[in-house]
């Protein structure tokens, strides 16, 4: 696993009141270092000569006002005209508005947002093992499991259940219609009876059928009297009844007795074996189940089963996906959990990962570094002129007030040398 050094940390971001606040305080200190030169300037001149330490200091006072004003309109005329004077050269934020945003945009796109920059960076974060120790906090993955569980119930909710339903229906149909149902029928029927599961079943037909002719056999009484002849005696037609009545059940019997007498149950072993071998090997079979699979297909229950199916599906995963305790969030939190401590264990998943977040970035940046620029511009462009020079102002004003305030100083220093000079040279 790799190792990065922290990121250098940064200071806090000022709000917006903020930068004002402080932006506004700056111009009082610049403002009032000019007039507080001033004053003192002019007291100079009431109340001294010209002459000696005064002229030094008149001097001094002098260029320091001078280059507070300088200063003064140097920096008022980037955002607006001083003093409202439309003076050529001034306001030149809102006279070259948009090739400012131009570029800016291209200063972001040439120096921000290029493979060769944003490439090694991302590559220092290792994102693997930050989000891999993320992860791994039970308390985070319970958090993202949540959250996943939601995205998959909205996903769920918005999907059209027509077209899902149709969409199911449509890949049943394609894998059925492709499928030979005589060769998958006698594979299901050797599943069947290769453990011998169709013992259970065949005992439970029997005994529904023996049932059903206990339940019935009034009914079938008067339908066997109904249909004999006139002249037959009912004692001799009683008597034919139950003697056909009771052959029937004891042959029922028979095939329900593993080894009973006639072999009845053997017989019907061989016959569903027989039938499991025509289900693979006659033309005519294989061809009759493969139009009952049509017919099933095109049956319109198939439909209402599968939306039924979906119906109960997206019910159960509503349910779950907002039940902290449910099995289905409870697994999605271990595999997040499982996830994040194999991105920190596993240093090929480590790297793969990087690899991945590094080269995702690369391309991002060499994809859409033009349209990032353009929306830089675009967005400079739209602002009005008002709104951009108080931006801009916001962003730069506070250095741009102690340039004045330095500009105050160091006019100051130059008019005592400049004087000082003039009198050594006089």
């Amino acid at each position: 696993m790799t190792t990065t050094t922290p990121p250098t940390s940064l200071p806090p971001v000022e709000s917006e009141a903020e930068r004002r606040a402080d932006l506004k305080r700056m111009k009082t200190r610049a403002t009032g270092l000019l007039v507080g030169v001033a004053l003192v300037w002019v007291a100079l001149l009431l109340l001294t000569d010209d002459v000696g330490v005064a002229g030094y200091a008149i001097a001094t006072f002098e260029a320091a006002m001078v280059g507070a004003l300088a200063d003064w309109f140097a920096v008022t005329a980037i955002f607006r005209h001083p003093l409202g004077l439309p003076i050529p050269h001034t306001a030149v934020v809102a006279s070259r508005k948009d090739q400012f945003g131009v570029t800016l945009g291209q200063f972001i796109q040439e120096n921000f947002l290029t493979p060769d920059v944003v490439g090694p960076r991302l590559a220092e974060l290792d994102v693997a093992s930050r989000a891999g120790a993320w992860l791994a906090d039970p308390a985070n993955a319970d958090r993202a499991a949540a959250h996943a569980a939601g995205m998959i119930d909205r996903l769920a909710e918005s999907s059209g259940d027509d077209d899902v339903i149709t969409l199911i229906e449509q890949q049943v149909r394609r894998r059925v219609e492709a499928t030979d149902a005589g060769p998958l029928a006698a594979t299901g029927m050797r599943l069947l009876t290769t453990e011998g599961h169709h013992e259970q079943l065949l005992d439970e037909l029997l005994a529904l059928l023996d049932g059903f002719l206990v339940s019935n056999q009034h009914t079938m009484r008067e339908r066997f009297t109904t249909e004999s002849p006139w002249w037959l005696p009912e004692p001799v037609d009683d008597a034919l009844f139950n003697r056909l009545f009771d052959g029937v059940r004891n042959l029922i019997s028979d095939a329900a007795t593993p080894g009973g007498p006639g072999g009845l149950r053997e017989e019907i072993h061989k016959g569903i074996e027989r039938f499991t071998r025509s289900l693979e090997d006659d033309p005519d079979v294989v061809l009759r189940a493969n139009e009952f699979k049509m017919q099933l297909l095109d049956n319109p229950e198939l439909r209402r089963w599968i939306a039924a199916v979906w119906g109960a599906i997206k019910s159960q995963l509503r349910e779950q996906a907002f039940d902290d305790t449910s099995r289905l969030r409870q697994r999605m939190q271990e595999l997040i959990v499982q996830g994040g401590q194999r991105l920190q264990d596993d240093p090929a998943t480590n790297r793969a990962v990087n690899d991945l977040v590094e080269r995702t970035g690369r391309g991002a940046v060499e994809q859409f570094s033009t349209e990032i620029s353009g929306l830089v511009s675009n967005t400079v462009s739209s602002w009005n002129t008002a709104e951009t020079a108080d931006r801009l102002e916001l962003l730069l004003g506070r250095d741009l007030q102690w340039i004045r305030i330095n500009g105050t100083v160091v006019g100051g220093l130059a008019g005592f040398v400049i004087h000082t000079i003039a009198r050594i040279a006089g």
